[in-house]
């Protein structure tokens, strides 16, 4: 592919909509900090909703709407939306601005039919395309916009009213599964669902470019929709390694990143199977897991294993140090039917930066999915796709010294051609000089 540089005018910026802004605070920033890391800083403004202040100043200009101020709009008649302003904008950011936020936000009890439905409902009660809102897009004069929607049926919302407004194109990103999916057992996630697909329906139509992140995914999309399609899949947050990194004895499996969509529950079912490993044999292998979750219910499950460390969240240099010590890095999705439905087209962000690092991968989950069938597919992981293949994955993993550097070898070209981040962010730079 010719190596261009993304130029555009102040009249065709980049508009990105999203739940979470460009940053290292979450799997989702993290992305678009790959997709976009060859795009100058003037060609990119964000409107998001995440409860947050980004931990690094990638776009020109942010706007934020919160559910709280959606919610307080309605309670108390308070204003919505915010320019956030450069100051804020730095490394000590957390995920969170307002730490009382979090409890709320990682509430189990949000992914219910009816919480989501009555969000999606306060959403609509509100006036959300404000005075403030349309001064700060006259500012910016984007001219296209590049949108990341997910369950939340007010984000497709918003994205076409901005473009029906200011009559300009739409690139849309899919990274999750949310219409090819089962329909639901119960009355309330089937209206749910419905009122979902039969926007993005809507969306799709609207729709000059579609970005996919899985083979899974195109295929889906573009022989429904006849999108023009294209996969990018995440690309790695450092260059591929130059060697592999292949422990002569390991001892212990890293874990990082989120362990909810049931992931908890293979992650405790690999800590089962390695105190039965470690009764058998007298070793102490350990399965490290760094994660921001915080439910007891969640954590105490994980607890009851001998071998596993539940080591807490880390991020900004911490995270790099912890994550280039692993001595074996761990990808893991869960077996039930509602996990399964949702993930089937997604490919882990972490995967990308697992299979650059060089460190030998491991990899649980159905074989179905398309994160396990990238990894099947080039070999570039020791795998179980079964419970009972779980032990025999972990001693090899722990034994086989020249599996582990095959794998790992593989995972570095296969990082190289799919996972390149200033390859895929050039490649959405043309994507988005042609929309624009």
């Amino acid at each position: 592919m010719a190596e261009r540089r993304f130029r555009v005018s102040p009249m065709k910026k980049v508009l990105i909509i999203s739940h979470n802004p460009v940053s290292t605070q979450s799997n989702m920033g993290k992305t678009f900090v790959s997709l976009f890391s060859q795009f100058p800083k003037d060609a990119l403004c964000q409107l998001y909703i995440y409860p947050t202040v980004p931990n690094m100043d990638k776009c020109d200009a942010y706007f934020r709407i919160t559910d709280k101020e959606i919610l307080n709009r309605i309670l108390k008649g308070k204003s919505v939306g915010t320019s956030i302003s450069p100051a804020k904008i730095g490394e000590e950011q957390g995920m969170f601005e307002d730490a009382s936020d979090e409890s709320l936000y990682r509430s189990r009890k949000n992914k219910s039919p009816l919480r989501r439905l009555l969000r999606d409902a306060m959403w609509r009660m509100v006036r959300w395309y404000t005075p403030q809102l349309q001064q700060w897009l006259d500012a910016q004069q984007p001219g296209c916009i590049f949108v990341a929607p997910g369950v939340a049926k007010f984000l497709y919302s918003i994205a076409l009213k901005i473009a029906r407004e200011r009559n300009i194109p739409i690139v849309t990103y899919i990274c999750d599964e949310y219409y090819f999916v089962k329909r639901p057992k119960f009355g309330l996630d089937r209206l749910r669902l419905s009122l979902l697909q039969g926007k993005i329906r809507q969306l799709m139509a609207h729709t000059t470019h579609l970005v996919v992140i899985s083979r899974e995914l195109q295929d889906a999309y573009q022989g429904t929709f006849g999108v023009p399609t294209t996969v990018l899949m995440t690309g790695a947050s450092q260059n591929a390694s130059d060697a592999v990194k292949n422990t002569a004895a390991p001892n212990s499996i890293c874990y990082f990143g989120n362990i909810r969509c049931n992931r908890f529950v293979s992650l405790g079912q690999i800590g089962q199977v390695l105190d039965r490993i470690n009764k058998q044999r007298g070793t102490d292998y350990k399965l490290k897991i760094y994660s921001a979750e915080k439910d007891e219910e969640i954590l105490e499950g994980l607890r009851r294993h001998k071998s596993v460390e539940l080591c807490g969240f880390v991020t900004g240099a911490a995270y790099d140090s912890a994550f280039a010590q692993a001595q074996l890095l761990l990808h893991t999705e869960a077996f039930d039917e509602a996990s399964v439905d949702f993930v089937q087209h997604s490919v882990s962000t972490k995967i990308a930066d697992s299979l650059a690092s060089g460190i030998p991968l491991l990899a649980y989950g159905p074989a179905g999915i398309s994160s396990m069938q990238h990894l099947l597919r080039n070999d570039c992981a020791i795998t179980a796709t079964s419970e009972e293949q779980l032990q025999q994955m972990l001693e090899q993993g722990f034994d086989d010294a020249a599996r582990r550097a095959h794998v790992a070898a593989n995972g570095l070209a296969v990082a190289k051609t799919w996972h390149d981040s200033r390859r895929v962010s050039l490649e959405l730079q043309s994507i988005m000089e042609q929309a624009c």
